[in-house]
C-alpha cells in the first residue's frame, strides 16, 4: 500500500506512577489530555457535589456550632464558601464555552491546591470544635470529617495528588484536633482513620492509572483505525469490493463511492437507508431473514449472498459485516465490506442445473429424481396420500438413433421430453433417467390418475415425430411402453417402488410393448420365477441340462428328408422340459445366449456329420449372437473340427437383425458367407418390410411362416396369394422356399400345389431326440439304396 510509507509509526506509551501522580508529566498531547479528562469529570460533578458540602457543613455548625467562639470559625467558612463559588462560577462558565479537550499544567495544579485548601479549611472547622464538645459529640464530629474524607476522595479519585493531599491534611489534621484526655486519643482511632485514609489514596491511584491506560489505548486505537480507513479506502479503490457502516439500528452511515456506483444510487440517497431495505427479499426470503437476524442481534456475519434488485435486475451481493463497539464497550453499528457476486452466483447456479437437470431436455436429471421420490414416498407412508411412479421405455428409439443418427435421436428427446411436459398435467416431477428412460413421478395419485396419465402417454408418445435430419425432414414413430405402480399401497420405500414400476414396464415391454401397465402382485411371481430361471440357466450348459432336438425338412415333390432343424431344449431338473419361448428371451437379456449359442452350433454340427451328405442342418441364429465377434472364428474352427462341409449348415436369422444397419453384424455376415455357410431369412413377411437386406446376406432360402401356412387351406383365405408371392420373389432371387408349421395332409397339399420347395411340420415328424433323427435318415438311406 503507498499510504503505509506516510503513515505514522505506533509505540506503546509506557506509564509511571510519578506520571500518574502528576509528576514529570511532558507537556504532549497525551499528557494535555489526560489532564482535561481529569479536570472535566471534577467540574462535571460540581452542581451536585457542592450542594451536599454546603448540606454537611451547615449540618456541622446546627449541631456543633455552639462549641466554638463564632470568630474561630469565621476564616475556615469563609474559605470554604469562597471555593465553593469559585467553582460554581468556573462550572457556569465552562458550560458556555466551547469544551477543550487538553488542561495545561497550571490549571492542573491549580485545581489540586483548591482542593488542598478545601481539606485544610476543614481541618480548621474540626480543631475549632473538638475541644468544646463531650466524646459522644467528639466521635460523631470525627465520624463526619471521615465521611467528608472518604467523599472528598471519590470526588477527586481521577486525581491522585489532590485525593492524596486531602487525605493526609484532613486525616492528620482531625487526629492531632483531638485533645489528649479524649477517649478518641488512642492508637484505634488513630490507625483506623490512617488506614482510611491509606486506602483512599491507593484507590485514587488505581482508578487515575486505570484511565489513563484506557485512555492511552483509545488514542492508540484511535490512530491505528486512521490508518485502517485509509488503507481501507484505498483498497476500495483499487478493487472490486466496497465499504459501508451502520448505526445500531442497521441504517447506512457510511457509504463509499464505489457502493454507490454499484447500487446505482446517489450517495445521499443511500445513507441513513436500512441495509435490510436494500434485500430483494421475494427472491430470496432465507437470506433476507438471515440478515435481518444478524443485524438485530448484532452478530457478526460472512460471506451473506443476498438478491438486490438495481433498476429492474436481480443482481447478488456478498456482505459481511462485524458489531463495533465504543471505548465503552457500547455497540455502535456494523462495519463490513461488500462484492458483487451475480457472475459468480449464475456460475454456480449453472453447475448446479447441470447436476440436477438433464442437458439435453431440462428435465430432472437421476440425481434429483432420487432426492424427490425418497421425499414423495416418505410423505406418502406418513399421510397415506397415494402417489405414483411411472417409467417410460421408447419402443422404437434405437432404431431412429441408428438410422438417422444421434443429432436426430437427439431431438427426439427434446421432443419427447415437451410431450410428456404436455402430457403430465397437475403436481408431478418428470426426468430423464438415461437414455431413452423416462420416470414421472405423481405427487398427487388420488383416484385413476396414474392410469390416465399412463394412457395418455402411450397416446401421444405414439404420433408421428417430425426430425430435421440435415438433409430434409423424415417422420418417424417410435412408442413407448409405460410401467407403473403405486406408494403407499404397492410399496412402502423408494427402492421398492422403483422395483415395483420396473417390474410393471417389463410386463409390458414382454408383452408386446406400446401399452401402460400397472404393478400387481402377479407381476412380483412372474419376476422372481423368471430370476429363478436366470440363476439356474447360467449353470444349465454346464450340469448338462441343455438338449438339442431335431425336426425334419422334406422336400416337397417327394416327401424326403432333406436336412433338420436343431431345436434347444432345457431339461430342467426340477421343472422339467422348459420350451425356448421361456427361456431363450431371458438368454438374450442376460448374455448368456452366446455361449449357448456355440453350445448349439457344435453339438448340431457334431450330429450332422453322422448323417448323409445331402442332409443339411439348420440352426436359428439370435441377434445377439451375429454381435459376438468372434462368431466367425468359432464357427470355422467348429466345422474345421468336426469335418463337416460348410454348405451343410444353415444358419437361420430373422428379418430384425437388419433393423439396425449395425457395421459389425454386416462383417460377421461377410465373414460367414465366406466360410460357404448358408443362410435363411426365418419369418419371412411377418416383420421387417424391406426387402433390400435379401442381397446383404446372399440368403439361399425364405422360411414362410407358420400363420400363413395354417390359413392357406381356409376357404377364401388371403394366405395363398401371399405365399405365391413370396414363392415367386424366391424364385426371381434363385433362392429356395420352406413352409413351417405345415401339419395336415390338406395343408401340405396346398403348400406343394402352390410351389413351395420344401415343408416343415408335425406331418412329417415332430421335433425328436438326436439318436432318432439319425436312426431315421438312416433308415431313408437304406430304402432309397434298395
Amino acid at each position: 500500500m503507498s499510504y503505509m510509507s506516510r503513515s505514522p509509526r505506533l509505540r506503546r506509551r509506557s506509564l509511571g506512577w510519578l506520571q500518574v501522580l502528576g509528576l514529570g508529566q511532558s507537556n504532549d498531547s497525551f499528557f494535555a489530555q489526560v489532564r482535561g479528562a481529569q479536570t472535566a469529570l471534577l467540574n462535571r460533578h460540581v452542581p451536585f457535589n457542592v450542594p451536599l458540602l454546603g448540606l454537611n457543613v451547615g449540618a456541622v455548625l446546627w449541631a456543633f456550632g455552639d462549641a466554638a467562639p463564632a470568630g474561630s470559625l469565621a476564616p475556615w467558612l469563609t474559605g470554604i464558601a469562597g471555593l465553593a463559588t469559585l467553582w460554581v462560577a468556573r462550572n457556569i462558565i465552562g458550560r458556555r464555552r466551547a469544551p477543550s479537550a487538553e488542561t495545561s499544567q497550571g490549571a492542573f495544579w491549580q485545581i489540586t491546591a483548591e482542593v488542598a485548601a478545601f481539606a485544610l479549611f476543614w481541618t480548621g472547622i474540626v480543631a475549632a470544635l473538638l475541644p468544646g464538645l463531650g466524646t459522644t459529640d467528639q466521635a460523631l464530629l470525627i465520624l463526619e470529617t471521615m465521611l467528608l474524607l472518604g467523599g472528598t476522595g471519590f470526588c477527586t479519585a481521577v486525581m491522585p495528588v489532590a485525593a492524596i493531599l486531602a487525605a493526609l491534611i484532613i486525616g492528620v489534621g482531625s487526629l492531632i484536633a483531638v485533645p489528649a484526655e479524649s477517649a478518641l486519643a488512642g492508637p484505634m482511632v488513630s490507625l483506623a482513620v490512617g488506614t482510611y485514609a491509606l486506602l483512599i489514596a491507593r484507590g485514587a491511584l488505581v482508578t487515575s492509572y486505570t484511565m489513563m491506560d484506557r485512555m492511552r489505548s483509545q488514542i492508540e486505537l484511535g490512530e491505528q483505525g486512521e490508518i485502517v480507513r485509509l488503507l481501507l479506502n484505498e483498497f476500495e479503490a483499487n478493487g472490486s469490493d466496497w465499504l459501508l457502516e451502520t448505526d445500531p439500528k442497521g441504517y447506512l452511515t457510511h457509504v463509499t463511492s464505489r457502493f454507490a456506483d454499484v447500487a446505482r444510487q446517489p450517495r445521499a440517497a443511500l445513507l441513513g437507508r436500512p441495509l435490510v431495505d436494500l434485500v430483494e427479499g421475494v427472491a430470496a426470503p432465507a437470506a433476507l431473514a438471515a440478515l435481518i437476524g444478524a443485524v438485530s442481534g448484532r452478530r457478526a456475519f460472512r460471506d451473506l449472498a443476498v438478491p438486490v434488485k438495481i433498476e429492474g435486475e436481480i443482481r447478488w451481493w456478498s456482505l459481511s459485516g462485524t458489531p463495533k463497539n465504543d471505548p465503552m464497550g457500547q455497540f455502535t453499528g456494523f462495519r463490513g465490506v461488500g462484492r458483487d457476486v451475480t457472475e459468480v452466483r449464475q456460475g454456480q447456479e449453472r453447475i448446479a442445473q447441470l447436476a440436477r437437470f438433464d442437458p439435453l431436455t431440462g428435465l430432472a436429471n437421476r440425481a434429483l429424481f432420487r432426492e424427490t421420490l425418497e421425499d414423495a414416498v416418505s410423505r406418502a407412508v406418513r399421510t397415506r396420500h397415494d402417489i405414483a411412479l411411472l417409467f417410460v421405455d421408447l419402443d422404437r428409439f434405437k432404431m431412429v438413433n441408428d438410422s438417422h443418427g444421434h443429432d436426430a435421436g437427439d431431438q427426439l428427446l427434446r421432443m419427447v421430453g415437451e410431450r410428456l411436459q404436455s402430457a403430465v398435467r397437475g403436481a408431478a416431477t418428470i426426468a430423464r433417467l438415461g437414455g431413452d428412460e423416462f420416470a414421472i413421478l405423481l405427487a398427487d395419485a388420488q383416484g385413476d390418475r396414474a392410469e390416465k396419465v399412463a394412457a395418455r402417454i402411450v397416446r401421444v408418445l405414439a404420433q408421428p415425430f417430425t426430425l430435421d435430419t440435415g438433409h430434409g425432414n423424415v417422420h418417424v414413430q417410435v412408442g413407448a411402453s409405460v410401467g407403473y405402480a403405486m406408494s403407499p399401497v404397492d410399496a412402502a420405500t423408494p427402492q421398492q417402488l422403483l422395483k415395483c414400476a420396473d417390474l410393471a414396464l417389463y410386463e409390458v415391454k414382454s408383452a408386446g410393448r406400446g401399452a401402460a401397465c400397472r404393478f400387481h402382485g402377479a407381476i412380483l411371481s412372474r419376476a422372481e420365477d423368471r430370476r429363478s430361471l436366470e440363476r439356474d440357466l447360467a449353470h444349465a450348459e454346464g450340469r448338462g441340462e441343455l438338449v438339442l432336438a431335431f425336426q425334419p425338412v422334406v422336400e416337397a415333390s417327394d416327401e424326403r428328408i432333406v436336412g433338420f432343424e436343431a431345436l434347444l431344449r432345457w431339461n430342467h431338473p426340477e421343472r422339467g422340459i422348459i420350451p425356448p419361448l421361456d427361456f431363450i428371451p431371458i438368454a438374450e437379456e442376460t448374455g448368456l445366449i452366446i455361449p449357448i449359442g456355440r453350445w448349439v452350433i457344435d453339438n448340431a454340427c457334431a450330429w450332422a456329420i453322422r448323417w448323409p451328405e445331402h442332409i443339411r442342418i439348420a440352426v436359428n441364429v439370435s441377434p445377439a449372437q451375429m454381435g459376438d465377434t468372434g462368431l466367425v472364428d468359432f464357427v470355422a474352427a467348429t466345422l474345421a473340427r468336426h469335418g463337416l462341409a460348410p454348405e451343410r449348415l444353415e444358419l437361420e436369422i430373422t428379418e430384425h437383425l437388419f433393423l439396425a444397419d449395425r457395421a459389425d453384424i454386416t462383417a460377421t455376415l461377410a465373414g460367414l458367407r465366406a466360410l460357404g455357410v448358408t443362410f435363411a431369412i426365418d419369418d419371412f413377411g411377418t416383420g421387417y418390410s424391406g426387402l433390400g437386406y435379401l442381397h446383404k446376406a446372399a440368403f439361399s432360402r425364405i422360411k414362410i411362416d407358420r400363420s400363413f401356412v395354417t390359413r392357406a387351406a381356409e376357404p377364401g383365405s388371403d394366405a395363398k396369394a401371399i405365399i405365391q408371392a413370396i414363392v415367386r420373389l424366391a424364385g426371381s432371387l434363385d433362392m429356395a422356399t420352406t413352409a413351417e408349421g405345415t401339419e395336415t395332409r390338406a395343408e401340405f397339399e396346398v403348400i406343394r400345389g402352390l410351389g413351395c420347395g420344401q415343408v416343415l411340420g408335425y406331418l412329417f415328424g415332430k421335433p425328436m431326440p438326436p439318436e432318432e433323427a439319425t436312426a431315421l435318415v438312416v433308415k431313408q438311406k437304406r430304402l432309397i439304396a434298395v
